[in-house]
């Protein structure tokens, strides 16, 4: 030690305090999270969504010169990777449909089922998604309460099959190793009683495999099927579809901690839950056969608000005229939780009150959209044509029959 100056090295060189280099981190530190925090900013992550930390994988150059250059590089390609796989999964999530590896989309035609009894039946070789219908497949599986369910007995039938089972087909070129929509497992489910109409439906409860920004396993439900869940006229399966989301948020957390541990079967560890979903659908089955029909037939009836079909129309304001992206339909909000479904010519197709949580939800999910002005004003003309024509204001085209929602319904 020098008098009244720094310590020396062996060779009399002054030694750099330690914090220098604690400082010249910390610089480095706030610098890529600046950077990171620019990326997603550009890339529009909204604020509310953004990570708490990203892991970035650098090689620090010691020379500096262009591989500064590359390495500055890759921690920004590293960055925009993390967000485009989390954007492709998030589009690949609409809402009825499965993501087509063929087309790049869950929009093509195909992707969604066209028949209210079919559930998804796995890929074909080249990623196309395949459907069938539930009850023929119970039948030729021989499901063992499929003779109760055609006698016309009120019970859901459930089915688990793994994602390995519905990529068999699959070659790995189309999609068969995609992080963009990977399924580990699904509960077909049917036949649930459809609001206001004859027919009954069945669905695929995936569970779909996601990554957050942060880099974590996210656990998801996805409900695949040609009527929308808020239709039905039990809506006790949207409690248990609500309770089962929040239960994968809490298992994702369990499968990161065994990912990092080590190799994890991830269709292992799902299968479990998958079990316990079909056990809940079966036994909430059990308690709602207590309803009797006329109970059933009174619900539905306060359900849908036919009579007030066309006065709403008529006095619909701009921003209560919406548009179903997924019907290409006119949607109208009334009064008291009244919802109105309509071509764009101006029928009437369907009512049913709806709470405004529900609405808010369908608009969320992009399946609804304020009608764009021509789209508004055609419709308006039309429906002043029809109640010119003679069309009741006072009730609506369906009130002597049940509806038939925009899919199509079936008896089973």
């Amino acid at each position: 030690m020098r008098e009244g100056g720094r310590p020396h090295g062996p060779k009399g060189r002054p030694e750099r305090p330690r914090r220098d280099s604690a400082h010249l981190a910390t610089i480095a530190a706030k610098a890529l999270a600046m950077m990171a925090r620019q990326l997603l900013q550009v890339e529009g992550v909204d604020p509310l969504a953004m990570p708490r930390f990203l892991d970035l994988h650098l090689r620090v150059p010691m020379d500096g010169g262009n591989d500064v250059q590359q390495a500055a590089s890759t921690a920004v390609a590293q960055v925009l990777q993390r967000v485009r796989e989390v954007r492709e999964h998030e589009r690949a999530l609409r809402p009825g449909a499965v993501y087509s590896y063929f087309a790049g989309t869950a929009h093509a035609e195909g992707c969604r089922p066209t028949e209210p009894r079919q559930v998804f039946d796995g890929y074909t070789s080249t990623g196309k998604p395949q459907f069938t219908d539930f009850v023929t497949m119970a039948i030729e599986r021989k499901h063992p309460d499929i003779d109760r369910l055609l006698a016309g007995e009120e019970l859901i039938l459930t089915r688990v099959t793994m994602g390995r089972v519905l990529r068999t087909q699959q070659l790995a070129e189309f999609g068969g190793n995609s992080p963009v929509y990977k399924i580990l497992g699904q509960v077909d489910a049917g036949l649930f009683r459809v609001l206001g109409a004859a027919g009954k439906c069945a669905f695929s409860f995936q569970l779909l495999r996601g990554t957050t920004l942060e880099g974590r396993v996210r656990l998801r439900l996805h409900v695949v099927g040609a009527v929308d869940p808020f239709d039905l006229a039990d809506p006790a399966l949207l409690h248990i579809l609500n309770r089962f989301q929040r239960r994968l948020d809490e298992e994702a957390l369990r499968l990161q901690g065994q990912t990092q541990q080590g190799e994890v079967d991830e269709e292992a560890f799902v299968l479990p839950l998958l079990q316990d979903l079909a056990r809940q659908l079966q036994s909430h089955t059990r308690h709602a056969s207590r309803r009797t029909q006329h109970g059933i037939e009174r619900s539905e009836a306060g359900q849908r608000p036919t009579s007030r079909a066309y006065p709403d129309a008529g006095a619909a304001s701009d921003d209560a005229i919406l548009w179903d992206l997924d019907q290409s339909t006119v949607v109208v909000l009334g009064g008291k939780g009244r919802v109105h479904v309509f071509t764009p010519q101006g029928k009437h197709v369907t009512s049913v009150s709806m709470q405004g949580s529900a609405v808010e939800r369908r608009r969320q999910m992009g399946r609804w959209r304020l009608a764009e002005p021509e789209e508004r004003g055609e419709f308006r003309l039309h429906v002043k044509r029809l109640l010119a024509a003679g069309v009741e204001a006072t009730a609506g085209p369906d009130d002597e029959a049940p509806a038939r929602p925009p899919t199509g319904q079936q008896n089973p």
